[in-house]
């Protein structure tokens, strides 16, 4: 009798458990399986908006051809994209990853400099940059998507005008603008560093204070801690803020994410899809790549 009760009351956790997934997986497949299906068949065919719907013709690889072959913009988009991320991800992880370590030592004022470092993402969302910059919603959403102009997105950006602000030096006017330059582009670097920082903080503190005492006894080095320890130990999270940080480079204004974003508001639908599929496959290539190298690298170092 007691093996049968307990029986009933497993039978009844696992149907629970089921009723727990069940939402998750229907969820999953009508909002993410089943547009992606749909995606990669528009980018193989050829829609017309009829009186009864959408009306869909197979046309084989002329949408691709098209974009391949006669876009003048799109390859220039995709190599642009590219070299924005392997110039911009190493710096911004590696920024990340030291402005962390800073903020994780134990020091007067550490919680109002970790806010400072944080932020910029809380300033960066959509309400509140449209009320610094003076945009509308609506002329946001043109901005990120190119139309506008690059006036729009320059006055979005440039919150602070370091220009301006160097001119009451009197420099030469050569030295004003480089000087403007760099300024703006460290501002934009740690602008984005808010979350990368947040997440390395976070692992920096789930590191064991043990492993760090008994490389102090050991008579090891600050590089040596920093190399043998804290990177072997935080690497899923280093992981993270590098796919976090491709994503965030993927979605930059003026990217061809935009573009498709913006061809597929005209309800083109197949040509926004075939913009996006081979930029998905060399973003998933390029992850792909990261994971391997990090695998190799672990297994490397537990030889």
């Amino acid at each position: 009798m007691k093996r049968k009760r307990h029986g009933g009351i497993e039978a009844i956790k696992r149907r629970y458990g089921y009723y727990f997934v069940a939402h998750w997986v229907i969820g999953v497949i009508l909002f993410v399986i089943i547009p992606l299906f749909t995606s990669f068949y528009y980018g193989f065919s050829s829609t017309v908006m009829t009186g009864d719907g959408l009306a869909t013709t197979f046309v084989g690889l002329d949408n691709y051809r098209n974009l391949f072959l006669k876009d003048p913009y799109y390859i220039n988009q995709i190599m642009e994209s590219l070299s924005s991320l392997f110039i911009s991800l190493p710096i911004v992880v590696a920024l990340s990853m030291t402005l962390a370590l800073v903020l994780n030592q134990k020091f007067k004022g550490r919680t109002l400099a970790r806010a400072v470092f944080f932020l910029p993402v809380i300033i960066g969302s959509s309400v509140v940059m449209s009320q610094l910059s003076g945009f509308s919603m609506q002329q946001d959403i043109m901005a990120s998507s190119g139309v506008g102009g690059e006036q729009q997105v320059a006055e979005y950006m440039n919150v602070i005008d370091f220009n301006a602000l160097l001119q009451r030096l009197n420099l030469p006017s050569s030295i004003n603008s480089l000087l403007a330059g760099y300024l703006q582009d460290t501002f934009n670097l740690i602008w984005s560093c808010g979350i990368q920082i947040l997440l390395f903080v976070a692992g920096l503190q789930t590191i064991p204070e043990q492993l760090y005492e008994v490389g102090k006894v050991e008579g090891i080095t600050a590089w040596e801690k920093f190399w043998y320890i804290t990177v072997p130990m935080m690497g899923r999270v280093i992981l993270l803020v590098i796919f976090y940080t491709m994503v965030e480079l993927f979605m930059e204004k003026g990217t061809l994410v935009n573009r498709a974003v913006t061809t597929l508001m005209e309800q083109n639908y197949t040509t926004s899809s075939a913009m996006l599929w081979p930029y998905f496959a060399l973003v998933g290539i390029i992850i792909g790549l990261v994971v391997f190298l990090y695998n190799r690298w672990c297994l490397r170092r537990w030889e």
